[in-house]
């Protein structure tokens, strides 16, 4: 099997899957990793690396994207987790970026996510992608640590400095969006203000901080029962 065949069965696997017979789809991705299983090593590694840098750095497969979960087929992807791993374990690039890209919400694959990132991002070949995604990454920490102010905090104070930090590290390194420098210094006073709130024993209204600061804030809804 070359790339073209393999491209081919995917969007054969396509037309089935968006006709509807998905039972009849899932044959055919289990018959596409079946022959990917069968193939040689160095095959098998120029046919996924070719796939993934098409699938992660370009936007020739949006059509898969635009499936289902908008995801790679699980047949597959368990197939790549597989694949990649190791590569990462040796500390390749791109395959530690694309595994973050890939697997940061996998059940499994999120444990070992950041830290291919951060592997990606000490080497040699590290690229602007992976340094926005880093960047990006401790923000999103930031706003899950946000997500139910005023009424608390949920994440450490030690979390949140470690993450101010590292995207400052990253800035003295590196070149960063802006819009990504925006959304660092908007958390910044937004932390700043929820900590002025707490500090100032929750007397004033959480808005009132928010007002001065000159920033919006999009609440959480949350619920309390009595017990």
């Amino acid at each position: 099997m070359v790339y073209c065949d393999f491209s081919n069965s995917l969007y054969k696997y396509l037309d089935i899957y968006h006709n509807g017979l998905k039972k009849l789809a899932n044959k055919e991705m289990q018959a596409i990793v079946g022959h990917l299983r069968e193939m040689s090593d160095e095959n098998q590694d120029e046919i996924l690396t070719q796939f993934l840098s098409d699938y992660c750095d370009s936007d020739v497969w949006d059509t898969l994207k635009d499936r289902g979960n908008a995801d790679i087929p699980y047949e597959l992807k368990e197939y790549i987790l597989m694949w990649i791993t190791p590569r990462c374990e040796e500390k390749k690039m791109p395959e530690c970026r694309w595994y973050y890209e890939l697997f940061r919400n996998h059940k499994q694959g999120y444990q070992a996510a950041v830290k291919y990132l951060e592997i990606a991002y000490s080497s040699m070949k590290c690229d602007q992608k992976t340094i926005d995604l880093l960047f990006d990454s401790y923000l999103d920490i930031l706003g899950w640590g946000a997500h139910h102010f005023p009424d608390g905090c949920i994440i450490e104070d030690n979390t949140i400095v470690d993450c101010f930090q590292k995207c400052e590290d990253i800035l003295k390194e590196k070149t960063v969006s802006e819009r990504l420098i925006n959304q660092l210094n908007y958390y910044r006073i937004l932390y700043e203000c929820y900590n002025r709130y707490v500090d100032d024993g929750r007397k004033r209204k959480y808005e009132d901080y928010l007002n001065e600061a000159n920033i919006h804030f999009l609440y959480s809804r949350a619920f309390y029962y009595e017990k």
